[in-house]
């Protein structure tokens, strides 16, 4: 993917010895460079524990490992890539013997930087190598440090992973020479990985192809080798689903689509983050039109592509990394282009602060409670404790509308994870549709059957969630208790359990003998 070889489009000359020992010189200063990034990157997020929803996706791959079925034993809006590709960091963790977030976390961090060092390795002719650099490093910062709480997601991997296509794009577009076939493939393949992880992220690859139909300078064959491998990895991805994944395809896709909207946001708070990025890149696209700048275009088309998806998602902060990203390196790379006037690299300079700025607030306001001592940090550390105590070494429920705190609980706490999904999905819908005094029989049976087939485990300690708000628009006040016991075969079932003091905003229910008294778990503590 990185490793540039030339063309026969290429002029072969022999470097004289004062070129080869500078360009050694700045090599050796990018990959310093990039190296510093990824080790803060990893001091931070090495000393916390890791994204409730990058949790859930290892334990589920590890599930997967030892025979789950992903749509069966694990239920799941999103299609499985996500899990099949932290199979390898997973396999690597259990053989380590160490939590699946560390080598998952490492991995991420290397990818990172490397994906960043293809923006020196294809860089416009127009820039040096130092100042290709310094747009590699903002993207390194970018993509494995600004992204704080949101580091592993799917969507900031996706940027990680399509960051070395949308550079050679750039080439094709300008007409500039362009690596060999095998590694143009390489990056296809990649990139391909990159925009399976989601189906919004198909309008990235078709908004860069129109760019290059419309402002390459010359004709550009749409049956290039990185179109045709990514395209071969997104074709081969779709026939798995059918032919392997049928349990998610046939049963939770339907179960899905009905309270989608139970976990968005009014399109008003969407819209007014993504705007704010257009409204920082928007002079850069024009910039790029009216010079015909491969990488300016590629750029724009991208960012255009990324906002797409993610108004389609009704938006979470880390749906909007990738567009982020790729408006902070449109402003950085027209900052450090020497043909470029004074004003526009310091308009570039500016606009690429600002951006810094506004994703360092999140950042700032993250880590303060994130970090090791802040108040995040402790109430996992509390409710890992409190699971250990009261679980004993058993299994545990998490009753809540979001992934947390069943996540990162699920791989540190000393006690097994029993529900197949990551939080209760229909709670959303059955409490919004109260709340406007239209109640939902299926969301409501569909609530009742998963809580049913959880308690079926007999988990020796259930956690339930008094804020039910979490990340949806639901009243916060709406008792989930009361609720599933409306159902006698609830009631039936939770005679068996006594409550115990409360942990953060969750009230705790241990399960006990016939007795009355707490059920004695002999199995092993699980690792």
């Amino acid at each position: 993917m990185l490793f540039w070889t030339a063309n026969r489009e290429s002029v072969r000359r022999t470097p004289v010895p004062s070129e080869f020992v500078a360009t050694h010189i700045e090599v050796a200063g990018v990959t310093a460079a990039l190296l510093a990034v990824a080790a803060v990157a990893l001091w931070i997020q090495l000393r916390i524990y890791p994204n409730h929803d990058v949790a859930w996706v290892l334990w589920g791959a590890r599930a997967m490992m030892h025979g789950a079925k992903f749509g069966r034993d694990i239920i799941e809006p999103n299609p499985p890539l996500a899990w099949y590709l932290s199979m390898p960091t997973d396999a690597i963790a259990e053989w380590l013997n160490v939590p699946l977030d560390r080598p998952f976390r490492i991995a991420l961090a290397l990818l990172g930087v490397l994906s960043a060092a293809s923006l020196v390795r294809l860089r416009p002719a127009g820039l040096s190598v130092w100042r290709a650099s310094i747009v590699a490093v903002v993207a390194a910062l970018g993509m494995i440090v600004l992204v704080g709480r949101e580091y592993g997601q799917r969507d900031p991997i996706t940027i990680i992973l399509a960051l070395p296509y949308l550079a050679l794009a750039g080439r094709q577009c300008d007409g500039d020479p362009v690596p060999t076939r095998t590694a143009r493939v390489m990056i296809g393949v990649v990139a391909g990985l990159g925009f399976a992880l989601k189906p919004y992220f198909l309008a990235v690859p078709l908004l860069v192809e129109l760019s290059l139909m419309a402002f390459g300078r010359k004709p550009r064959r749409l049956f290039r080798a990185e179109n045709l491998s990514a395209a071969g990895v997104i074709i081969a991805y779709a026939v798995w689903l059918v032919a392997f994944e049928q349990p998610y395809l046939r049963d939770v896709i339907p179960l899905v689509i009905p309270i989608y909207g139970a976990f968005s946001y009014p399109f008003v708070d969407v819209a007014v983050p993504m705007a704010l990025q257009i409204l920082c890149a928007a002079g850069f696209v024009v910039l790029s039109i009216e010079k015909t700048d491969g990488f300016g275009l590629v750029l724009s088309a991208s960012l255009c592509g990324f906002a797409i998806s993610y108004l389609i998602q009704e938006g979470y902060a880390y749906h909007l990394v990738p567009a982020r990203t790729v408006a902070l390196l449109l402003a950085t790379r027209f900052m450090v282009d020497a043909r470029c006037s004074r004003i526009v690299r310091l308009t570039g300079l500016g606009f690429a602060t600002l951006l810094v700025f506004l994703w360092g607030l999140p950042f700032r306001e993250w880590w303060a409670v994130a970090r090791p001592g802040g108040a995040l940090y402790a109430q996992i550390e509390d409710i890992d404790t409190s699971i250990a105590r009261h679980a004993r070494g058993g299994s545990f429920l998490v009753v809540a509308v979001r992934t947390y705190p069943s996540f990162p609980a699920g791989i540190y706490a000393p006690a097994r994870y029993v529900s197949r999904t990551n939080g209760q999905w229909f709670l959303p819908a059955v409490v919004q549709a109260r709340h406007k005094g239209d109640p939902s029989p299926s969301a409501e049976t569909h609530a009742r059957d998963f809580i049913m087939y959880d308690l079926r485990s007999r988990p020796t300690l259930v956690l339930i969630d008094t804020d039910s708000r979490g990340h949806t628009r639901g009243p916060a006040d709406f008792d989930f208790l009361k609720f599933y016991e409306e159902d006698p075969k609830f009631r039936a079932v939770w005679r068996n359990y006594r409550e115990v003091e409360p942990v953060a905003s969750f009230r705790q229910f241990v399960r006990i003998d016939s007795t009355g008294a707490d059920v004695r778990v002999r199995r092993t503590t699980p690792k």
